[in-house]
């Protein structure tokens, strides 16, 4: 007997609802692709916080070494880098996950913990990947306005409540380039007590601070077990094309999340040159002495025509200007790069990653 369709009200519908509340991240068109139809083979993005040297050497050797071995698949539990990630931060490697970028992380934090009826409370502007998880994870993103440029650890404390799963932070803040102190952290951390929601600590930026007072995050492990801080292979070693970040936690923490990563979830070549520019201190310490010099200097030449900023701890400034559209735009056609504030939640406002001094120079010369 043919099986009767019952009777449809109306379409049938394919996609999640929520997907109507999200917007597409736009990353931008590919650098060179961007550089050909300008015509400038010289283009120099300092719009998305790249390593001004490039990847780590020793980085580049490794994948050179590897790369006839890519029809292999990687290593599930990126086992050999957890390992040396143990070693550097006194860690066990239980309390380490490596994943597909900090991107990745944030994704298996909302889908290990985040249910619909949750809370989520995220200081804004901020990082676009949070509140899309959270928001794809069926839990209310809970906004905290930043005070000016800082993240105010009293409000975010005023907006915890029962329902509240997870505190998403950052510091070195992107895109407003300010830290979180270390007394406020540790205040922040004990006042939610005992039965605290997640903390989520993202680091990502960590590498050029120079400010003693900045909180270290996995030094505070110990004590504070629903602390999760991420930090990523993207920006001091250079290899943002890779996607490599990683998580350190609470040994529980991370078993929750290798219950929701997908297996092989770090390709071969990424665990290798991770590891290679673990190892490869003097790179590190280039890229570190190369920012925090030309931060300096571009920051002085900034202050000296009459712009203004917050204070950097990042390897980019977030720079306020009359008309941000224009001077993009004007940037642009001379080769350079920059990131309109607008898309950040800063109007009026262009985020410009640190570069070489020569890039710096041409910067200002156009201003």
């Amino acid at each position: 007997m043919r099986r009767r369709l019952t009777r449809m009200t109306g379409v049938r519908r394919l996609w999640r609802s929520v997907l109507d509340r999200l917007t597409v991240y736009d990353a931008g068109p590919p650098l060179e692709a961007l550089a050909a139809e300008l015509g400038r083979p010289d283009l120099v993005r300092l719009s998305a916080n790249e390593n001004p040297l490039g990847p780590s050497p020793r980085a580049v050797a490794a994948i050179t070494r590897e790369a006839g071995r890519v029809h292999l698949y990687p290593d599930g539990g990126s086992t050999a880098l957890r390992a040396a990630l143990a070693r550097r931060h006194g860690l066990q490697q239980a309390q380490l996950l490596v994943g597909n970028g900090a991107d990745e992380l944030i994704t298996l934090i909302a889908a290990a913990a985040f249910e619909p009826g949750d809370e989520v409370v995220v200081p804004e502007p901020a990082f676009e990947p949070y509140a899309i998880a959270a928001t794809l994870a069926g839990a209310r993103v809970v906004s905290s306005p930043l005070a000016g440029y800082d993240t105010d650890l009293d409000d975010v404390r005023r907006k915890v409540t029962a329902r509240t799963k997870a505190v998403i932070l950052c510091s070195p803040h992107n895109p407003a380039t300010t830290i979180i102190r270390r007394a406020p952290l540790r205040a922040f951390l004990e006042g939610l007590g005992a039965d605290s929601p997640l903390v989520v600590l993202d680091e990502a930026y960590i590498d050029f601070c120079d400010d003693a007072d900045q909180a270290d995050g996995i030094a505070l492990l110990g004590r504070h077990p629903r602390l999760i801080v991420l930090r990523t292979f993207s920006k001091i070693a250079g290899l943002a094309g890779l996607r490599v970040g990683y998580t350190a936690a609470s040994a529980e923490t991370i078993d929750r999340l290798n219950r929701v990563r997908a297996p092989f979830n770090v390709n071969r070549l990424g665990q290798v040159a991770a590891l290679a520019a673990l190892e490869d201190a003097e790179h590190a310490e280039k890229t570190r002495q190369l920012v925090l010099e030309e931060r300096v200097f571009l920051g002085a030449g900034l202050t000296k025509r009459g712009y203004t900023f917050p204070p950097s701890q990042a390897n980019f400034l977030l720079v306020r200007v009359p008309d941000a559209p224009a001077l993009r735009a004007r940037l642009l056609r001379e080769g350079l790069l920059v990131r309109d504030g607008a898309a950040l939640g800063f109007p009026n406002h262009l985020r410009i990653a640190i570069g070489t001094h020569a890039t710096n120079e041409k910067l200002l010369s156009l201003l």
